[in-house]
């Protein structure tokens, strides 16, 4: 079963019902299909698009799906697909129906398995890609299915998936804390940090400071034995975790955006706070490693 836990809109399920025969024929052969994003999560805004999820093994050329699209509704506009066309990983369609942006995002069902096993094992890989500032991790996607809403399911294999996804597995959670960790670790009291700011050298500092925040929210999620779910709307995200440092998010907000001019002593701030968010963080980690996982 899904593991949604609130109500959708009315109106919006009549859309995703009335969307389900398009996307269906994006794939070759059997296929499931999912509501997620923010719809599925509940935290939906005025600014927030419509993520379908197509699991299928083949799916239809680019071109192909553009074709299916564009004859689907006259209320169709602005469609661009992408990926796909050679060996089939990940791929997808956006475009609008009126007002509503839609995207849905194409998923190869072995990739899916091959990412739940690689959990199971503690095997965490990243992919440098454009469309999301850290990369995405191979992990993201079991918040995906986690969250997501199953609305066209024949041969059930997305609940099966879904049902396995309910106990955080403790080899990924070591795996990504112990490469997480060690890489925040490695800047807060870095000769080059400490020079690079006494040079006043600020895309060099803002760089480091953006990745070691990255590492320590990694850290968080696998320390609280929550699936990370990238890089959108993290704030309320960290909030949301039971054990976290004392006014974390807000205070990464002002550690990424202090809204000042970097002086000499606001970098210097800045590289103190860095270290005593890894302290606070390092202490969250030895809190939680002996909890009993859910």
């Amino acid at each position: 079963m899904a593991t949604c836990t609130h109500r959708l809109d009315p109106d919006l399920r009549l859309q995703v019902d009335r969307l389900v025969p398009l996307v269906r024929r994006y794939a070759r052969g059997p296929c499931g299909v999912a509501l997620g994003g923010a719809h599925a999560k509940g935290v939906a805004d005025g600014d927030s698009d419509l993520d379908l999820y197509v699991f299928a093994d083949a799916i239809e050329p680019g071109d192909t799906r553009a074709a299916l699209t564009w004859a689907w509704d006259a209320a169709v506009r602005d469609v661009v697909c992408w990926g796909g066309d050679e060996a089939f990983n990940e791929a997808g369609t956006d475009f609008y129906l009126g007002a509503l942006k839609v995207e849905c995002w194409l998923r190869n069902c072995a990739s899916i398995e091959r990412s739940l096993a690689e959990a199971r094992q503690g095997l965490v890989r990243r992919h440098l890609v454009t469309w999301t500032t850290t990369g995405f991790y191979n992990h993201c996607c079991l918040a995906d299915l986690a969250h997501m809403v199953v609305v066209h399911d024949p041969s059930g294999v997305l609940n099966v998936w879904q049902r396995g996804l309910g106990r955080y597995p403790e080899p990924l959670r070591r795996a990504i804390i112990g490469e997480h960790l060690d890489a925040a670790r490695f800047w807060p009291a870095n000769f080059h940090y400490r020079s690079a700011i006494e040079r006043l050298d600020v895309i060099y500092t803002t760089g480091i400071v953006q990745q070691v925040v990255h590492n320590l929210v990694q850290v968080l999620f696998a320390a609280n034995r929550t699936y990370f779910a990238g890089d959108k709307k993290l704030a309320a995200a960290l909030d949301r975790l039971p054990t976290v440092p004392v006014g974390f998010a807000a205070r990464v907000n002002q550690l990424l955006y202090p809204g000042a001019p970097a002086t000499l002593d606001r970098l210097r701030q800045q590289q103190a706070e860095l270290q005593s968010m890894l302290a606070e963080v390092e202490a969250v980690v030895s809190a939680t490693a002996a909890a009993s996982p859910p």
